[in-house]
C-alpha cells in the first residue's frame, strides 16, 4: 500500500512565513493504524521527529500544506545547504562542556567550517532536530555563555548523537 502524507509547515517568531516556515513535517499511518511524523532535516532526508507534535501542543504554528510545498521546501533547503556547504567538505566539531565535564557526555556539540563566501559558521546539533545554525562561539566569546569547547573528532559526534537520540526515544517513545 503506498503511503499517504500529509504535510504541514510549523512556523515560529523567527520563521513567521508560512511559504518559508522553521521546518516541514509530514504525517503518515501505517497499516497497524500507528502515526508517524518526519521532518525534513539540514541531513537532506526526511527523518522522525517530534517537532510537529510539540508544535501542536503550542510551542509553534502548525499549518496543513501541500506535497507541492513541501517539495519547493525540500529544494530551499537543498539550495541553502549547498550555500553553507564547507568550502573543504570537512566540518571542526567541539563538545561544549558548561555544566557537564565529560567530553564523552557534553553540554552540547557545535560543527564549524568556512562557507563557500569565506564566512566562518557554526551548527549546534539539538536533540530530535538534528543540526541547526547557532551562535554558540560568539555567545561565549561576548561572555553571554559559560563553559568550554573542546576539540573532538566526528566519531565522538556520532556517538554522542546516537546516545542523545537513544535517551530522547526511551522518555518520549512515539504514541499513536
Amino acid at each position: 500500500m503506498e503511503r499517504q502524507y500529509e504535510y504541514f509547515a510549523i512556523v515560529t517568531e523567527t520563521w513567521p512565513r508560512v511559504e518559508d516556515p522553521r521546518h516541514v513535517c509530514r504525517r503518515w499511518v501505517d497499516d497497524e493504524g500507528k502515526t508517524h511524523d518526519e521532518a525534513f532535516t539540514t541531513n537532506l532526508v526526511w527523518e522522525p521527529t517530534t517537532a510537529l507534535s510539540q508544535a501542536e501542543s503550542g510551542t509553534g504554528g502548525v499549518h496543513r500544506i501541500d506535497a507541492a510545498a513541501a517539495t519547493r521546501f525540500e529544494h530551499l533547503q537543498r539550495e541553502r545547504m549547498s550555500y553553507l556547504a564547507p568550502l573543504d567538505g570537512r566540518y571542526s566539531y567541539f563538545a561544549w562542556l558548561d555544566y557537564r565535564t565529560d567530553v564523552d557526555d557534553p553540554d552540547g556539540v557545535i560543527r564549524t567550517w568556512k562557507g563557500p563566501q569565506g564566512f566562518e559558521l557554526e551548527e549546534r546539533y539539538l536533540t530530535g532536530s538534528g543540526w541547526e545554525r547557532s551562535h554558540l562561539l560568539e555567545d561565549l566569546e561576548r561572555g553571554r555563555k559559560d563553559g568550554e569547547l573542546v576539540p573532538i573528532d566526528q566519531a565522538a559526534v556520532e556517538r554522542i548523537v546516537q546516545r542523545r537520540e537513544q535517551r530522547r526515544a526511551e522518555r518520549s517513545p512515539e504514541v499513536p
